[in-house]
């Protein structure tokens, strides 16, 4: 499967390097676009054995549509307000999309693209490496299994996310509201945010608060505090900034009848049947041990990091397109990330809780629009 890297910078060039090396069964690197140091670097070999470098995406899409360059694919790595553009055009030309997270920066451009995909009949993947972690694998198993009971409680603080402040000096996009779309939601939350979603579900409700240029001299947002709730109650606090170190990453989840932490590529698992010997919610209407300290019982589970994670996502991809698999992420769960983080940067700004609307629906057309409004106003 020829495919083209559309923006070759930091991600792109190991997107790029990955397929030309070899590493990807399936993809073969037949053009590059938007190199620029120090990342260029690593591609010399694949300019010198002849890989063309185009100017523009759109320079690539005119020689393919006159069938000088063939192409089956392309994989998207700039910057995020331009995703939306070059996919519609890529499906309009009958090419296969992965693209880099997130989906843009508005929750509009996710759902156009991924209508335009759907219209093509084409593949649409995009990068969300985290799901390939042996440990959020798990995680979702135990959830999706039930053994545990509904969904109380998710606090996840997430502050290993930490910049310098050269990293947003480094690219005349990073860290503009007109350019970049916002700072720590829309550059290295999409991880997080798909993993809330992909473990919980969506959250119905959420209420926000974005500080900007707390620890960076930035526009945008580099420390959020957002509460989530869910259709069953369940509530939620999401943390995260790239001003704090050492920082942590650590994920506790509190279900009917066990407590779960996710930290350091291990699952520590407290049940509480075992001490109880009846259900949480049994025993929370009967007892009449007014002071008694549930302790559970607790097991561990440790991981392996995965060592190849985008390795997995462009190969998921490049099997989906070649009919031998499926990707690890399909296009239009960016979408879900997006509209969270969307309604956390509205709630922020208007200051009130935001209703995150059911995919379909008038309000999402509303949300829209609203969202892009508020946006506008800022770059």
């Amino acid at each position: 499967m020829k495919t083209a890297v559309i923006g070759v910078g930091n991600m792109g060039s190991k997107y790029a390097s990955m397929i030309f090396d070899g590493k990807i069964k399936g993809m073969e690197l037949a053009a590059l676009t938007r190199m620029r140091p120090p990342y260029s670097g690593m591609l010399n070999a694949a300019v010198d054995s002849g890989v063309p470098v185009f100017d523009s995406a759109d320079d690539i899409f005119n020689e393919a549509e006159k069938g000088v360059l063939k192409l089956d694919a392309v994989v998207i790595a700039t910057p995020h307000i331009s995703h939306e553009d070059i996919a519609l055009k890529a499906f309009e030309h009958g090419l296969n999309v992965l693209t880099d997270k997130p989906s843009g920066v508005y929750s509009r451009q996710a759902r156009n693209m991924e209508e335009a995909a759907e219209r093509s009949g084409k593949v649409f993947s995009i990068v969300f490496n985290q799901r390939t972690s042996p440990v959020y694998i798990k995680l979702k198993e135990i959830l999706e299994s039930g053994k545990y009971g509904e969904l109380k409680r998710v606090n996840w603080i997430v502050t290993d996310w930490y910049r310098p402040e050269k990293y947003y000096t480094s690219s005349s996009w990073h860290a503009t509201w007109k350019k970049d779309g916002g700072g720590v939601l829309l550059n290295q939350a999409p991880h997080n945010l798909d993993m809330i979603q992909w473990l919980f579900g969506m959250p119905v409700k959420v209420q926000g608060f974005c500080k900007e240029g707390h620890f960076h001299n930035i526009e945008v947002e580099d420390d959020v505090t957002a509460y989530l709730e869910w259709k069953n109650g369940a509530t939620g606090v999401f943390i995260t900034s790239t001003g704090e170190a050492p920082g942590s990453n650590r994920l506790e989840i509190s279900l009917e009848e066990a407590t779960i932490i996710c930290e350091n590529g291990r699952l520590r698992i407290g049940e509480t049947f075992p001490e109880m010997q009846q259900k949480e919610p049994e025993y929370r209407v009967e007892s009449t041990d007014y002071f008694r300290k549930i302790n559970g019982s607790w097991s561990e589970l440790c991981f392996e990091k995965e060592p190849a994670p985008y390795e997995k996502v462009l190969q998921s991809f490049s099997d989906e397109c070649n009919g031998s698999g499926t990707s690890i992420a399909h296009g239009s769960e960016g979408r879900k990330s997006l509209m969270i983080s969307n309604a956390i940067y509205l709630s922020s700004w208007e200051k009130r809780m935001i209703d995150i609307p059911v995919f379909g629906s008038l309000q999402e057309l509303e949300f829209e629009q609203e969202f892009e409004k508020r946006l506008k106003e800022r770059g």
